[in-house]
């Protein structure tokens, strides 16, 4: 028998809330929380797109300004809290920054609710019973912060973050922020499509953005990282009380977590396909100086042979990786802290399987209508969903 949850859960996630976010998601969303009286409402992760502020320290005012464009949340979070019903906030990897208590405060000022209101940020992840929830960006190394437990900085942002902050929002490219393009063919010819004589320069703006990366991350990053690990082990203790896991439970399920992909080098390397577009370039270099230099051909052998290679393996190895990770997360949690049920979001791919759920995004849904997940008080969840309103 699953041990029962206090009150019933209502979990959305990938919410998206931007300065380009459709009215209609809003008043979804508000739709949904109005339906549900009774519930303790968990917003597991990326409800807020504040990777789109210029800067982590803007944070505070985009939310300030995200939630005056969106006065159906505001009211419908306001009112579901004033009611008595528990509201959770998770931050995921685009509102990371949520756990900053100048960001927290905006939050709670802008839905004017008292401090004793039922209304809260959790860092990471909570129980309820044996029921997990939590964003699920931690799986995936591409967009996982140093520690779940500690604030990060400019210098620090995953690699996913970092790539939005200054190179999506800047060139105006929104749409790639969550449009899943995870191989250089495809998403040069989306640029070329949308955006066609700007799209030079948005690829080079793109790959500059990418070279930075790769040189900051050096012994400079790993000593801010070495800083904010240290931070995150120092809450773990209360972290563990809060969520009535054992210290030592937590350490594991940290173990478990995998190395972000931001601090190597090389990792950032392969997983913006660098390996593909040097090889290319080479090989193209190489056939063109054949004539002048005939031994440059053995080059272009060398380097065409490394680029098939690389393409017979996969044509996209990373693609679906990140759900396969979360997959194996969840599995994870499961074994260490004896979940019964692990509910993630961050994929934006709806999953339903024996003892893990993940909602996808209210916001992209892949099927008809917007998904969410309620789980009862028995802590069985399932995905259910609500007709998308008319733009």
């Amino acid at each position: 028998m699953l041990e029962s949850a206090p009150t019933p859960l209502l979990v959305l996630s990938d919410v998206h809330l931007s300065p380009a976010t459709p009215g209609a998601i809003g008043k979804d969303l508000a739709r949904v929380i109005a339906a549900h009286p009774g519930h303790e409402l968990i917003l597991a992760g990326d409800v807020f797109d504040l990777s789109f502020a210029p800067a982590l320290s803007h944070s505070p005012g985009f939310l300030s300004s995200l939630l005056e464009r969106s006065p159906d949340v505001v009211a419908a979070i306001r009112n579901h809290a004033a009611q008595g019903n528990a509201v959770t906030l998770i931050p995921g990897n685009h509102d990371a920054a949520l756990s900053e208590n100048p960001v927290a405060s905006t939050l709670l000022g802008r839905m004017e609710l008292q401090e004793s209101a039922p209304l809260g940020v959790q860092p990471w992840f909570v129980r309820r019973g044996r029921v997990h929830v939590e964003h699920g960006h931690v799986y995936d190394p591409d967009n996982a912060p140093v520690h779940p437990l500690s604030a990060s900085s400019d210098r620090t942002e995953p690699l996913g973050i970092a790539l939005t902050r200054r190179f999506v929002v800047p060139t105006g490219a929104a749409h790639f922020a969550h449009a899943q393009d995870s191989t250089p063919v495809s998403a040069l010819a989306r640029a070329f499509r949308e955006y066609g004589p700007r799209a030079p320069s948005m690829i080079a703006s793109y790959f500059r953005t990418a070279l930075e990366l790769c040189v900051e991350a050096g012994e400079g990053l790993l000593h801010h990282a070495a800083k904010e690990r240290d931070s995150g082990e120092a809450t773990r203790g209360d972290f563990a009380e809060s969520v009535s896991l054992p210290p030592s439970v937590v350490a594991d399920v940290l173990a478990s977590v995998p190395r972000p992909t931001h601090m190597s080098r090389r990792d950032i390397f392969l997983r913006l396909y660098f390996d593909r577009v040097f090889a290319t370039l080479v090989t193209v270099g190489a056939v063109s100086a054949i004539p002048r230099i005939p031994a440059a051909g053995w080059v272009a052998l060398a380097s065409s042979a490394f680029l098939a290679g690389s393409l017979l393996r996969g044509k996209d190895p990373y693609g679906a990786l990140p759900e396969e990770r979360l997959r194996a997360g969840a599995a994870r949690i499961r074994e260490i802290t004896a979940a019964e049920t692990v509910v993630f979001g961050h994929t934006h791919r709806e999953v339903t399987e024996p003892g893990y759920v993940n909602g996808g995004s209210f916001a992209f849904p892949r099927a008809p209508g917007r998904p969410y997940v309620v789980v009862d008080p028995g802590g069985r969840a399932e995905i259910r969903r609500i007709t998308a309103a008319a733009p």
